[in-house]
């Protein structure tokens, strides 16, 4: 009996040594466990916000590009005006006497006296659109003189100007 007793101790003393220590390591497995599930969680809410905040990028990408087209073609259309705005004014810078017509007053209208330069205005413009090739008539019907009126002022200033070269062609003389 002895050896069956002694055998019986000694599995009972490995038991009680075996069981505890089997039980810790379950216990261990159990907790990694439980940590895989909570880092599992942690990842699919940290993917969730992720995915969120992706969204919401995308779509606050989205309406800035659509501001950004929007803003381009106004700048666009700005652009545009403004070319055809300096063309209209290098046009009108070249040909702005040509496209110049005089006021004329209409009937019940109060009349200014006319100044004194008026006539000398007048005259300039009609130097001025003889030199650039107009007839008499033209100038006539543009300024809204007679085309006598016209070709005296043209005749005249030709003849001032004839003048005025053959006076810088002459020679001086000594004042006595």
């Amino acid at each position: 009996m002895d050896m069956g007793f002694e055998l019986t101790i000694v599995l009972l003393t490995i038991a009680s040594i075996a069981i505890p220590a089997l039980a810790w390591m379950v216990s261990r497995k159990i907790s990694a466990i439980n940590r895989m599930k909570r880092s599992n969680e942690e990842l699919h809410s940290l993917e969730n916000s992720l995915s969120f905040v992706i969204k919401e990028l995308q779509e606050s990408i989205e309406k800035a590009l659509i501001d950004m087209d929007k803003a381009a073609g106004r700048l666009s259309r700005m652009i545009d005006e403004a070319d055809d705005r300096i063309r209209q004014l290098q046009y009108y810078y070249e040909y702005g006497e040509e496209l110049k017509p005089l006021v004329q007053p209409q009937q019940g209208e109060a009349t200014i006296a006319p100044s004194p330069q008026a006539p000398a205005l007048k005259h300039k413009e009609v130097h001025e659109l003889s030199r650039k090739g107009w007839s008499a008539a033209q100038i006539a019907k543009h300024t809204g003189m007679s085309a006598d009126e016209v070709q005296l002022i043209v005749n005249l200033m030709e003849i001032s100007t004839m003048g005025v070269q053959s006076q810088s062609q002459q020679p001086r003389q000594p004042m006595v």
